[in-house]
């Protein structure tokens, strides 16, 4: 008996944007969706999706495997995958001379005044 194999098409990133919004609005998902970009992998089979915000990441792990589910169905590939991108914020690390450090402490909280009456030199 002749085995039927449906042929599935080559996923493109016009395709891969439009399930990834399609399935935001089925699941009710567009305010979380929207803070993250998806493209195509480098690996076959394996999309990557671009976080916009630090929180990304852990406010869509609850929801991964229904959007991956959604995904496969409109794109017909059952073993597509994704990898989550975390945006990280770096600090530059700031060097203050004592003097600096003192300002800018006081700005937070104004009792340090009192502190330098008593304590004058406590700089270094």
């Amino acid at each position: 008996m002749p085995k039927l194999q449906a042929e599935v098409k080559p996923l493109t990133q016009e395709d891969l944007e439009r399930y990834w919004h399609e399935t935001a609005a089925e699941l009710g998902l567009e305010d979380l969706m929207k803070e993250a970009t998806v493209r195509l992998g480098e690996q076959h089979g394996v999309i990557e999706i671009d976080a916009h915000t630090t929180w990304f990441h852990e406010e869509f792990k609850p929801h991964r495997i229904e959007v991956l589910e959604a995904l496969r169905n409109r794109s017909g590939m059952k073993m597509l995958d994704c990898k989550v991108n975390q945006l990280f914020v770096g600090k530059d690390e700031v060097i203050y001379t004592p003097d600096e450090k003192y300002k800018a402490m006081l700005q937070s909280n104004p009792e340090m005044l009192a502190m330098r009456k008593l304590f004058p030199n406590i700089d270094f």
